[in-house]
């Protein structure tokens, strides 16, 4: 009998546990739904130890229903959502600030007033956006008075989701490069902490994780040996086969994230484009430029929020029902405009409403603007001076064969939906399998996965540059 592998997928709306054999077949899977709380406009926020406490509960159950003991452990996580506890009573001290929350906004405009951001820029590779886990961490420090008595005592832990959990799991307090540098934190030439942002933050470096390779060995656990780590849109990135720069994939989640691998690229991105660690493997490091769109999947949760539609599955057949949305357009800021504009003010828009529209012409623009979204993204990666043949796609709105047709008229190029879509979890798989010396990044060239092929039919650049314009009163709108 071969050796088993159990990775966890701790997402945003839910936290799923998979088991794989050996050659990659999932073999047993189990998933709870995370609750999310909003106690203002603007702040989002999960508890730690609620997805602490639904992790066991789906390793638990994807064990039993596997009937074997896996003995290595993989986890792939959400990045920016940070977490803080206390070392000694080992409890949570505030809720979980997650990755959309916006709070740090006036924080980030105040560094901007004083220079701060072309720094940040050329450090990190990030922009100066609440989205980052800088402002969230400062934000506990000067509005959580346990926080700050904490750090007083040198109690006070600070850690992206993937850090709390080796944390819970093992004793140690680690966390790897792919997560660290969507801190803000993180200087992409040193590899390390920055010692000039943790003073422009106000941040501790204490609090802060030890960083290890991603391919390291985290430690035990009762559930197996954590041999591999990567935030959730560079462990897609693996999962998709995107090995050798250029190749580029996109995952539609809550939100939507395309990323290109950029190899070793050493400069800063124009245009928006976020520069980010793909995986340091035993100090070899693969940089990717990540285009994230903040309102995805979220779109479609909304759409049901507001009984627009029942569930999922009435999506795509309504949307199909008519050959076009007729000129109306939906730009899905509603939480505000990711890359390439970064504007957090913006709002969500539909554009060029009439007495004609239907149900079916808004969940049609809903769908485009999932497209053209990516769309926008994609032409930066080619400013930057990217070629590209095709995109892998993944996530559950890859379920939706119309988004996808409509993201390869929008491109011109070749979009691919492998069979098995949970690439997520397979690239932690692939990383644990790399840190426990079962296989090289090197040899994953040659994996390949049945797939969906979407070859572009239709063109479709005059909606597209129509809604780049709907884009713009978005933006003007909040200003």
């Amino acid at each position: 009998m071969g050796e088993y592998t159990i990775v966890v997928d701790e997402g945003t709306t839910s936290t799923r546990a998979i088991v794989f054999d050996e050659n990659g077949t999932v073999v047993s899977s189990a998933r709870r739904l995370l609750e999310t709380v909003y106690p203002k406009p603007g702040w989002v926020e999960q508890s730690a130890e609620e997805i602490y406490a639904k992790t066991l509960e789906v390793i638990q159950e994807a064990v039993e229903k596997c009937r074997c003991q896996p003995k290595i452990l993989g986890i792939t996580n959400q990045r920016e959502t940070i977490v803080v506890w206390d070392s000694e009573t080992k409890k949570t001290l505030h809720n979980a600030i997650v990755w959309r929350d916006k709070r740090g906004q006036e924080l980030c405009e105040v560094l901007r007033s004083k220079g701060y951001e072309d720094t940040i820029r050329y450090k990190t590779g990030l922009v100066l956006d609440p989205y980052f886990s800088a402002s969230k961490m400062k934000w506990m420090i000067d509005n959580v008075p346990e926080v700050a008595k904490g750090l007083k005592r040198h109690r006070v832990k600070f850690g992206t989701i993937d850090s709390y959990l080796v944390w819970k799991l093992t004793g140690n307090h680690f966390t790897e490069p792919s997560n660290a540098s969507r801190t803000m934190l993180f200087n992409l030439s040193s590899l390390d902490w920055d010692k000039e942002l943790l003073e422009i933050f106000g941040i501790p470096l204490e609090s802060l994780p030890e960083i290890k390779f991603s391919n390291h060995d985290f430690g035990g656990s009762e559930y197996g040996e954590i041999f591999g780590i990567l935030g959730d849109q560079q462990s897609s990135l693996l999962g998709n086969g995107c090995i050798l720069p250029g190749q580029v994939k996109c995952t539609y989640g809550t939100g939507a994230f395309v990323l290109a691998n950029a190899g070793n690229l050493k400069k800063p991105p124009s245009t928006g484009l976020l520069k980010t660690i793909a995986w340091n493997i035993d100090g070899k490091v693969a940089y990717a430029l990540e285009g994230s769109i903040l309102s995805s999947g979220e779109t479609v949760n909304w759409l049901k929020r507001m009984n627009i539609v029942k569930d999922d599955e009435e999506i795509e057949p309504l949307a199909r029902s008519v050959s076009s949305s007729e000129g109306l357009f939906f730009v899905p800021a509603l939480d505000g405009l990711g890359a390439p504009r970064w504007n957090p003010r913006a709002r969500a828009l539909f554009v060029g409403l009439s007495a004609f529209h239907t149900r079916a012409h808004l969940i049609r623009s809903v769908i485009d603007s999932m497209a053209f979204s990516v769309t926008e993204v994609v032409n930066a990666f080619r400013e930057n001076g990217l070629q590209i043949s095709k995109i892998s796609v993944d996530g559950g709105g890859a379920q939706n064969s119309l988004l996808l047709q409509t993201l390869a008229d929008t491109t011109n190029v070749i979009v691919e939906r492998p069979r098995f879509h949970e690439m997520t979890a397979y690239g932690a798989f692939l990383m644990s399998g790399i840190g426990a010396k079962r296989w090289k990044i090197e040899e994953l060239k040659e994996l390949k996965n049945d797939s969906t092929i979407f070859n572009p039919s239709n063109d479709m650049k005059a909606d597209y540059i129509k809604w780049l314009r709907s884009e713009n009163l978005s933006i003007k709108w909040s200003e």
